[in-house]
């Protein structure tokens, strides 16, 4: 208790925190642990959320060989709409290489992407023979003509102006671009993660692209959600529970100084889990699988 007054007291340890605090906002995009964590618990190196071909199984009854299984449907759904596999492929925002290694397997040039360091550092670890940059989309550039280029949940991070203008100058003019996502259909929503479907809708218009294929997946991503409502609320809100009376109980005057502190991560802990309630998903926003080309 003394070492850590001590700890809070000196100035030298305040400056410290203080440029901790204001370089967490720059890491977050190229350091995302959260993802890594993912990884760790789904074997697949798959990091999105999945395609479950039963739509209403019994959340409780889900394994994570389930969720494996979905993930991997997935990833079938977007290698089917691939119609070049001579020219190089670009996978933009890569995860941990989930997809770039099932086209590799596949004997596609793949090309991944991704602006986070432990990505990079895992996919050069797991698959040193994936050519890999690592860098933000926005700085991309290249003289590589690709015969497709995806992005699997990586359009939301990107603004659609200048995600357009990119691919457009890096695909071939015989080129597709596959991009699976979630959009938001209600801007008043709670959760404004993704882009607007009316805006991704218009800006295919204004940059004279076409739809050649669109597929909506909602209902089969619905399970996962589910499952991490239903993993959340059975164990990790107990143990957490169970971690905060303990503190109580064990060290009331860390507890005492700490307190507020313990508040406002609940609060945002409550604000972020609106991402796994799947009622609210269903109003919000669509999920959607759309091939369009330039052609």
């Amino acid at each position: 208790m003394k070492s850590l007054i001590k700890k809070i007291l000196n100035p030298l340890n305040l400056y410290k925190a203080y440029r901790l605090a204001k370089s967490k906002k720059h890491n977050k995009a190229n350091n995302d642990l959260e993802l890594l964590l993912y990884s760790k618990i789904i074997s697949t190196d798959m990091l999105h959320y999945g395609y479950f071909e039963d739509i209403n199984i019994d959340v409780e009854s889900i394994s994570i060989k389930d969720l494996e299984i979905a993930q991997m449907n997935y990833i079938d759904l977007i290698i089917d709409q691939i119609n070049d596999f001579k020219k190089p492929v670009l996978d933009v925002g890569a995860g941990m290489g989930g997809l770039s290694n099932a086209l590799f397997e596949k004997k596609i040039n793949i090309h991944a992407l991704t602006p986070d360091i432990n990505q990079k550092k895992y996919i050069e670890s797991k698959y040193p023979k994936i050519k890999l940059y690592n860098m933000k989309f926005e700085d991309f550039t290249t003289t590589n003509k690709y015969g497709t280029v995806i992005n699997s949940e990586s359009l939301q991070y990107i603004k659609l102006d200048t995600a357009f203008k990119n691919v457009n100058e890096i695909l071939d003019s015989e080129g597709i671009w596959i991009i699976t996502d979630y959009f938001r259909i209600n801007s008043k929503g709670l959760n404004k993660s993704g882009h607007m479907y009316s805006d991704f809708i218009n800006e295919v218009k204004i940059n004279g692209w076409k739809i050649i294929f669109e597929k909506d997946i909602t209902l089969n991503s619905l399970p996962t959600i589910k499952y991490g409502k239903f993993f959340v609320d059975r164990f990790v809100k107990p143990s957490l529970e169970f971690g905060e009376q303990k503190l109580k109980f064990k060290f009331p005057e860390l507890n005492f100084f700490l307190e507020d502190s313990i508040k406002k991560i609940k609060s945002k802990f409550e604000k972020e889990l609106t991402a796994l309630d799947s009622e609210k998903f269903l109003k919000e926003k669509k999920y959607m699988i759309f091939v369009i080309s330039k052609k």
